[in-house]
Order: C-alpha cells, then sequence, then structure tokens
C-alpha cells in the first residue's frame, strides 16, 4: 500500500490521506499510519486524522502512537476543534437555508441550545427537522420556514 501511495504522490501533485474516527482503530491499522507518517519517501503525502479526544484515554493505542510520534522526526501538527458558538451556528444555518443571519436568527438560536453548537450535531438536527416536516420550503414565499413551537418542544438524544 505504501508503494501505491508513493506512486500516485508525486511533488507536482501531492496527496492528502484522511482517515477519520482514529479513536475506533485497531492497532494493525494504527501501524500503517504510524509508517505512512515516517516514511521519508512519502514527502508529498499529508496524513489527516481525526479523532474524538474525549473517547481516547492514556494507554490507548491512538495515544500510544501520538507518544511515538512526538518523539520521532515526523513534523505533526494537532488542531482541537470545539463546539461552535451561537453567531457560528447563526452563520451555518442561514447559509444552509440562503437566508440573511437575522431572518435565521430565530431558527439558529433553538439549534444552538438543542446541540450546544456541537456541528455534526448541528446538520442533523436540522435534516431531522427538514425531515419531521418542522422546517419546510415554502414555494408560496420562496423561502424557508419553521415551526418555533415545535422545535422548542422537541425532545433530543441524552448525547447532545
Amino acid at each position: 500500500f505504501g508503494r501505491l501511495l508513493g506512486a500516485i504522490a508525486r511533488r507536482s501533485r501531492p496527496l492528502i490521506f484522511f482517515m477519520d474516527d482514529l479513536q475506533w482503530a485497531d492497532e494493525v491499522s494504527l501501524e500503517l499510519v504510524r509508517s505512512f507518517v515516517l516514511d521519508t519517501l512519502l514527502t508529498p503525502l499529508l496524513v489527516l486524522g481525526c479523532y474524538r479526544d474525549d473517547e481516547v484515554v492514556e494507554g490507548h493505542p491512538l495515544t500510544v502512537l501520538l507518544g511515538k510520534l512526538a518523539v520521532s522526526r515526523a513534523r505533526v501538527s494537532t488542531l482541537r476543534t470545539g463546539n461552535m458558538d451561537e453567531a457560528t451556528v447563526n452563520a451555518l444555518v442561514s447559509d444552509a437555508l440562503h437566508m440573511r443571519p437575522r431572518l435565521a436568527g430565530s431558527l439558529s438560536s433553538i439549534v444552538y441550545r438543542k446541540t450546544n453548537g456541537n456541528g455534526l450535531f448541528v446538520v442533523q438536527f436540522l435534516k431531522s427537522l427538514r425531515d419531521e416536516g418542522l422546517l419546510t420550503f415554502s414555494l408560496l414565499s420562496r423561502q424557508w420556514e419553521w415551526d418555533v413551537d415545535g422545535i422548542t418542544s422537541r425532545d433530543m438524544a441524552d448525547d447532545v
């Protein structure tokens, strides 16, 4: 697999190798990641990995790998992301609905309160509102409309 990546990745066309949910990766998969990161012949390769740090404790295979990479010659950068603030949720909602932010404010406030600004939950919550008919596109007004009372009273899962 390393040779395949080496054949594809060139300085003129670098390759990005993205892996999500590394907190669930097994040791063999993480060893493969380690070999990519440390292979100096794969310099036009950018390895990106995402994981939920609240699911990775000391002694976890990913923690062990990150420790090994930290003391190696590999260039490793860490970017921690958190939940969005209410203004950012409003920007996301208004962009998704093609509305001015001030017009989407009432919906965005509810979405923010229900999701605590978690990006994945925001998107999934909006989809569920559409699927349940609480968020609909009006052909008459040619814009999105929502049921504030229905959305406000909607129950959320405990892990949101």
